[in-house]
């Protein structure tokens, strides 16, 4: 095989290509009840296949008190509770109580389910957290027995705070007004056909459920080394990485603030907390930034962070002719507190610079060190950081770029509500390891999708196109430093959806897949692969010269013209593009997809 390029088969279905790239959620804490119609129109085959549907959500998540936690209760002429938020506290266990869940048969009181969940389980002592986000997810498959009822269910637990609610109706004989009155709104109110459509929920209930990353304010601290060793590119490197970091956040004071400090010989601080409230002018100022040079003195720059940096001061600004104004800068009162140390040496006063951590540690910031390069002393690093978790070890600044990620995962699982003094049930948990996301290397990737909407895909096929896609490109962080995303689309024509630049963030990448459409007609690939190759990797439209180029092609593998298809196929590896052939359908063409060889 051609060293630039690989070839992708998948056979069967793109639903079997989709596990490999299977949602994950395990960065902020939700609270999740399932709302199950066990009615007599259910049907004992109907009610397994929504168990099985609700197994595979909370395969995506995390399980424990700190992470996501499962509650589960049926209804039909009653009510029955089959295990609260805080009985379960593995994801195994979960998953082991919901196959349990037993079929009942009667009447659709849907009234008493709703009422039931706001009046027990999304309470205290039944595991129920203040300040985290909680989801009921009600899935049924007709219309209550008392609709004034319901409907006076659904606003009083409406009416509870956190809780979102999604409704899901299965079949034809749902009354979808109704069903848009126990959902929080009608974008968490989906329909299905029949029971077993109903997993082709799956993805889009995970994104309206999953979220990434906490909106609990955070107030984060770059401490750079700026000694001696670091001149050149390296500090370039460690600025870079600054920024990349930073870009991964809203910046604005609801959200997140950053402040930059440097260490040598004596220390500075570059960036105050709200001193650039927008993203904007903040990634400017931290571009401005430039190496002081000097000695490794890293407690001079631990104690510039608690004196002067998690400190709120007044500062005199000059306004030019307008004179001096007093300005206050520092950290808020609700908001959590990080530090983020780089430093590719030992310091030149262990003791004084352990005493300037522990100083931090007693303030309550977290404080997480990377030691870059081999004359690091580890020790030292594990008594800079809050904890052995916090400590990152990379051989050189070169590496910083591609541990970015875990950073901001890392940063992710603290951007939560802090604990509060309410009881937890009495559980000894053993908490997993730090599920770290697969980084994209030092280099950024400029992607492509080529998605085939021909006739023979038809409108089922390439919705599942769509949800592969969408899967795939949730997995990274999205941004001029870190991966892009471009679509095209092909059929007897070709529809650019949007180019590398045209979205800048996940979110706005996510919803734009969403909204590409079905085309039909012919399946012209070459005239996919010729628009790609002309338009989609300019620097114009947001192709980067020093990232990876990839094209994911996905078809069911009969193109009008193979000969052609071949030729721009081999044109796009010669500019040193990587193409990537995803063959969709049992009845995939072999032969066909050979030409991306």
């Amino acid at each position: 095989m051609n060293g630039v390029f690989a070839f992708l088969l998948v056979q069967a279905s793109l639903v079997f290509v989709q596990a490999d790239f299977k949602a994950e959620c395990d960065l902020v804490p939700a609270d999740f009840v399932f709302l199950l119609d066990s009615s007599g129109s259910e049907t004992t085959k109907g009610f397994k296949t929504q168990l099985a549907f609700i197994s595979n959500f909370t395969s995506n998540f995390e399980v424990g008190a700190d992470k996501a936690q499962f509650a589960a209760v049926t209804f039909s002429t009653g009510v029955h509770k089959n295990f609260y938020l805080n009985e379960h506290a593995t994801q195994a266990s979960v998953l082991d109580a919901i196959n349990k869940i037993q079929y009942s048969d009667g009447e659709t009181y849907t009234d008493l389910g709703l009422n039931f969940v706001r009046n027990n389980v999304l309470q205290a002592n039944h595991g129920a957290r203040p300040n985290v986000a909680k989801y009921v997810i009600v899935l049924t498959d007709g219309r209550s027995n008392d609709n004034s009822k319901t409907v006076q269910a659904a606003m009083a637990l409406h009416n509870v705070p956190n809780v979102t609610v999604i409704a899901i109706g299965i079949g034809n004989a749902i009354d979808v007004n109704e069903l848009h009155i126990i959902a929080t709104d009608r974008n968490h109110s989906f329909v299905v056909n029949n029971f077993d459509l109903l997993h082709t929920l799956e993805v889009e209930l995970v994104d309206k459920t999953c979220t990434l990353c906490g909106d609990y304010p955070a107030d984060i601290a770059f401490l750079i080394d700026s000694s001696g060793s670091e001149s050149g590119a390296q500090f370039d490197n460690e600025r870079n990485f600054v920024s990349m970091v930073t870009n991964e956040f809203a910046i604005n004071p609801n959200d997140t603030m950053v402040a930059v400090s440097q260490f040598a010989t004596t220390s500075r601080t570059d960036i105050l907390f709200n001193q650039y409230p927008d993203k904007d002018s903040l990634l400017n100022a931290i571009a401005r930034i430039h190496w002081m040079n000097g000695e490794s003195n890293t407690h001079t720059g631990l104690n510039e962070l608690a004196h002067h940096v998690f400190q709120v001061k007044s500062h005199n600004i000059h306004h030019g002719h307008h004179g001096h104004q007093a300005v206050t800068y520092g950290p808020r009162s609700e908001s959590a507190k990080i530090a983020i140390v780089l430093t590719d040496g030992r310091s030149l006063e262990p003791d004084q610079t352990i005493r300037a951590a522990h100083q931090l540690h007693n303030m309550g910031v977290e404080v997480f060190v990377i030691g870059m390069g081999h004359s690091v002393d580890f020790k030292e690093l594990q008594q800079i950081a809050t904890d052995r978790d916090h400590v990152y070890r990379i051989s050189s600044t070169n590496d910083l770029a591609a541990i970015h990620t875990n950073i901001v995962d890392a940063i992710c699982k603290l951007k939560v509500p802090p604990p509060t003094t309410t009881p937890m049930p009495t559980t000894t948990t053993t908490l997993p390891t730090t599920t770290v996301k697969q980084a994209c290397g030092q280099k950024p990737a400029d992607i492509v999708f080529l998605l085939d909407a021909s006739e023979s895909e038809l409108a089922e096929g390439f919705a599942k196109e769509i949800q592969f896609v969408y899967n795939f490109a949730r997995k990274f962080h999205i941004g001029p430093q870190n991966v892009q995303f471009s679509s095209v689309t092909f059929s007897s024509n070709v529809r650019n959806d949007f180019f590398l630049n045209t979205y800048s963030n996940r979110h706005d990448v996510l919803n734009a897949i969403q909204k590409i459409s079905y085309m039909q007609g012919g399946t012209n690939t070459s005239f996919g692969l010729k628009f790609v190759r002309d338009n989609s990797f300019k620097p114009q439209n947001g192709a980067r010269t020093n990232a990876t180029k990839i094209v994911i092609v996905i078809t069911d593998g009969q193109s009008a013209d193979s000969a052609a298809t071949k030729h721009e196929a081999q044109l796009l590896h010669h500019q040193g593009v990587l193409v990537y052939a995803v063959g969709v359908g049992s009845d995939v063409d072999n032969s066909e997809l050979k030409v991306f060889y």
